[in-house]
């Protein structure tokens, strides 16, 4: 069977690089085979999965220091009906790249996605202040029209990119700080098998009203469930109204966790299950790849990821009785 799996383009983005990391962590599936198929958008990856004509995807979630993809998310809330099935962490290493060596004072433009341009702000600040900075698509596309144009415009992005697009590296490692980590969600029309080291994703709304929000995280607290991650998005219906994203550890089979889920409603106003999957495994680093970086570069890789990685859960979890979530 062939499984077809989406990423932003082009060639080159850190989104393909988390892809085809997934892809080397399911190599023990001898019967499924992948097919590669490039997207131009996070909202057409997304739609695609709504729509069948992907079977997963690979979107960007969240920045160690940007925080959350709000696209990802608003579009995981609001739009499309999809499930979170895996997750990856990915160290993330941005490079100034032109066509021909310059000095950094005859740069003129900046091309780069808006994250890659946020975590490089200090140095574009710091060192490139007169440069008119554009934002793109991707990195990729960056580095694809540096390509194409030459001249005193640079592009921001990984030193595969260089490789790929047959660019010069006139600054490495600028992003601003070393443990710059991406998190990206594999999606589906399904989510993940229960693995016994899970997180499930749920978003919902409380009353505007005091205790609403505290009755409702109280039915994860009371039975000691931990919170991975917390964050309010606006309802897009009226200015002050929001919705709640939450990551808890647990699977939605585990038996504590659905009676947490079913109690849950019983304070929300809409309630939406976005997936259980499995938490990320910060020992598989060796299916990192290198991307044409030396030894060292990846063993410091390796030494973020086990910093930044999810810790693990409790050594008593999962709980018994686990059955399936009528959520």
């Amino acid at each position: 069977m062939s499984i077809k799996i989406g990423y932003l383009g082009p060639k080159g983005t850190f989104t393909e690089e988390a892809m085809e990391m997934w892809i080397e962590r399911q190599k023990h599936d001898t019967i499924n085979k992948y097919t590669k198929i490039e997207c131009c958008s996070i909202q057409k990856l997304i739609y695609s999965i709504g729509e069948r004509e992907l079977d997963e995807a690979v979107v960007p979630f969240e920045n160690s220091l940007e925080g959350s993809v709000n696209l990802t998310i608003d579009l995981l809330i609001h739009e499309v009906d999809v499930k979170v099935k895996g997750e990856l962490i990915l160290p993330i290493r941005q490079n100034l790249l032109t066509k021909e060596k310059v000095l950094l004072k005859d740069v003129e433009e900046i091309y780069s996605h808006p994250q890659a341009l946020y975590q490089s702000r200090k140095f574009i600040y710091g060192n490139l202040p007169h440069a008119k900075v554009k934002e793109t698509l991707s990195t990729a596309e960056a580095a694809r029209i540096v390509a194409e144009r030459g001249g005193n415009i640079s592009a921001i992005g990984s030193r595969r990119l260089a490789g790929i697009y047959g660019l010069k590296v006139l600054a490495e490692d600028i992003q601003e700080h070393k443990n710059n980590m991406t998190r990206f969600y594999i999606l589906s029309s399904k989510d993940g098998a229960r693995t016994g080291r899970d997180k499930t994703a749920v978003v919902f709304s409380t009353e505007n009203r005091p205790g609403s929000l505290f009755n409702s995280l109280r039915v994860f607290a009371k039975r000691n469930l931990n919170l991975t991650k917390i964050e309010s998005r606006p309802s897009k219906r009226i200015l002050g109204e929001y919705v709640f994203f939450v990551e808890v550890e647990g699977h939605r089979e585990d038996g504590v966790l659905n009676e947490a889920l079913e109690e849950l409603k019983q304070y929300t106003g809409f309630i939406k299950l976005l997936g259980s999957y499995p938490i990320f495994d910060e020992n598989s680093t060796s299916n990192i790849r290198s991307t044409g970086e030396n030894s060292a570069c990846l063993q410091e890789k390796e030494e973020i990821l086990q910093a930044f990685a999810c810790k693990p859960v409790r050594k008593d979890y999962p709980p018994s009785g686990g059955e399936k979530s009528a959520v």
